[in-house]
């Protein structure tokens, strides 16, 4: 009896002390579990602040690009600009290009001006531009030019700048351009209009209000416009226009003694050391020959 009694206290006090041995396992093990949780956030935590410093680095730029960051994340972000710079400068050339082909133009253009001209180098600028030459026109000289268009000629302006003057013609008070050797000729020839008249059907008229239209002087073209003739003396500054609309044509003298181009040709433009195209059908024509 005494022995059953002693193992049933056996095992109740067993069974007590597993009790209490589950009962404290239980009570450790919550603080332990919260300890790991709590470590686990703080390296989370860490992990976190590592993974985003690379977004705002706090190196200097220079440093950066001198490759002095140990994070690959870094270095790899530095590198970023630099390739962008190598994709802006083709760009940057693209722009520059199109400049550098069109500057020999804006040379050539420059080159060719009257104020370029006149400069003292050996070759001068226009000097493969002007191929053609003309005739020896006497005390007048000859030119290099080129043809345009329409008749026109473009003279060499070494030329004009040495041999062509600006006057004003007596009476008209009008400027026009002549060459410097001829100038003395239209100037007498005016005087003679300015200070003369004639008897027209039993009237004294002043020479100078037959002058209806003074229709050019210096004026770079070929005769009657036309590329397949020669060059007009208009082209040396040598010659004159006058009352055009009318007067491209042959005076008869017999017939038509009062016309006015005919009374200037006799009384002003001869005397001056003019000729007069009405020999071949241009009385509109006079021209100064020496």
């Amino acid at each position: 009896m005494n022995r059953r009694m002693a193992g049933s206290f056996i095992i109740v006090l067993l069974v007590f002390i597993v009790s209490i041995f589950n009962y404290r396992s239980d009570y450790i093990r919550i603080p332990m579990d919260e300890s790991v949780k709590t470590v686990a956030k703080e390296k989370a935590v860490n992990l976190e602040i590592a993974q985003e410093k690379p977004k705002i680095p706090e190196k200097s730029h220079d440093d950066l690009t001198q490759g002095t960051s140990s994070s690959p994340n870094i270095e790899e972000k530095v590198q970023l600009p630099e390739k962008v710079a190598e994709i802006k400068l083709p760009a940057t050339k693209e722009v520059t290009i199109p400049v550098n082909q069109a500057q020999p133009v804006i040379n050539e253009s420059v080159n060719t001006k009257i104020t370029v001209s006149r400069g003292t180098g050996d070759i001068p600028a226009y000097e493969n531009k002007y191929i053609k030459k003309s005739k020896s026109n006497g005390i007048f000289g000859q030119f290099k030019y080129r043809d345009t268009s329409g008749g026109r000629i473009e003279i060499e302006p070494e030329w004009i700048a040495q041999n062509i003057v600006n006057i004003t013609l007596p009476g008209l008070n009008r400027k026009v351009q002549v060459h410097k050797e001829a100038a003395d000729n239209f100037i007498e020839a005016f005087t003679y209009i300015n200070n003369s008249s004639t008897m027209i059907n039993g009237k004294l008229v002043p020479l100078l209000s037959l002058i209806r239209s003074m229709d050019g002087t210096f004026v770079s073209r070929h005769v009657n416009w036309n590329p397949d003739r020669g060059l007009s003396n208009h082209s040396w500054g040598t010659a004159i226009d006058i009352n055009a609309s009318d007067h491209f044509r042959r005076v008869d003298p017999l017939q038509e003694p009062n016309d006015p181009n005919l009374i200037l040709w006799e009384q002003a433009f001869k005397p001056a050391g003019f000729s007069w195209g009405n020999s071949y059908a241009d009385a509109m024509h006079f021209e100064l020959l020496k």
